[in-house]
């Protein structure tokens, strides 16, 4: 797996820069047809959405109307995964920070019997 270095001490990882773009060319494509559909697709259609009736509306207008909310679903999708994933590292952090706080103690402890030990020995 190549790597290229960034910013100070930052790794970037070349394949997420792959995926990526093939997540844009992908999406490229997918607006392509789109707009490829709303050309051919002029016709009048009618739509009940929640009980309301909306009438000659062209084609192309729905399926873009469709394609825009289910670009905004995934949106919200997302952020609440990259939400949920930021309050995880940052109770990782959180422990992490205990621990090494703990880590700290238990060694000047340590340091301390051994002191304690030496000074015992020394008077015996």
């Amino acid at each position: 797996m190549a790597r290229k270095f960034g910013p100070p001490g930052a790794v970037i990882e070349a394949e997420g820069e792959r995926m990526a773009f093939f997540g844009w060319l992908i999406a490229l494509g997918f607006g392509i047809v789109l707009a490829l559909f709303a050309v051919t697709n002029q016709q009048a259609a009618s739509i009940n959405v929640f009980g309301a009736d909306y009438r000659d509306i062209p084609t192309w207008v729905v399926i873009v109307g469709s394609s825009a909310f289910g670009a905004l679903i995934v949106v919200v999708i997302s952020l609440a995964d990259r939400l949920r994933w930021f309050l995880a590292s940052r109770h990782q952090h959180r422990t992490l920070t205990e621990h090494k706080r703990m880590l700290v103690q238990r060694d000047n402890r340590i340091h301390e019997l051994e002191q304690e030990l030496l000074r015992l020995r020394g008077a015996a």
